[in-house]
């Protein structure tokens, strides 16, 4: 009975030193949204409307335009993204990829007005030892701006975002910046 007390007593330490741990995390590493109501009404918003969304090799999709979020490196590259946001029970996801099964690009997860931005990278093609290959990037800073505070399934979102990222270190560090509204329905 004496190993049973002390295998939960053990059990219960690491429960509380998990939730501190995330909400240490939550508070410290999450950013706050800022919220600007007017921000919908602006006319790039309506523009959107009137323009077909683009490909990343340069033709446009039949899709209404989502997002005019640019990256720009050191030597001065732009892609085309595209703008998914999806509703998951702990956060609300805003994805800016280039692709849909070999794609990059970066994650906003949302919840309770707090953020965090990560980019990420993955192929449907993988090679055997992928897993060993890990490229450095950092996320130096970032800033989004949401024209409501909380949404729901079915929701109309308009935002903007920036952010400027660290890719690699040493002589083979480069930095890239990215900003630009998006809008879409929640999913």
């Amino acid at each position: 009975m004496n190993k049973v007390r002390k295998a939960g007593r053990y059990l219960l330490i690491l429960i509380a030193v998990y939730l501190l741990y995330s909400a240490g995390r939550y508070i410290l590493v999450w950013k706050s949204v800022s919220v600007d109501p007017s921000l919908s009404a602006k006319q790039i918003f309506r523009d959107f409307d009137h323009q077909k969304q683009e490909y990343i090799d340069g033709g446009e999709s039949g899709d209404i335009k989502t997002n005019n979020f640019r990256v720009k490196t050191d030597s001065l590259s732009t892609e085309s993204y595209r703008c998914d946001i999806e509703d998951h029970p702990l956060s609300l996801w805003i994805r800016l990829s280039t692709g849909d099964e070999s794609s990059y690009g970066y994650l906003i997860k949302i919840t309770n007005g707090r953020y965090t931005l990560s980019s990420y990278h993955h192929t449907d093609a993988p090679r055997m030892f992928d897993f060993f290959s890990t490229e450095y990037d950092r996320i130096l800073s970032s800033r989004l701006i949401l024209n409501q505070a909380s949404y729901q399934k079915g929701d109309r979102i308009s935002g903007y975002v920036e952010v400027k990222e660290q890719k690699g270190y040493g002589a083979e560090k480069y930095f890239k910046e990215g900003k630009g509204y998006f809008k879409g329905i929640v999913r």
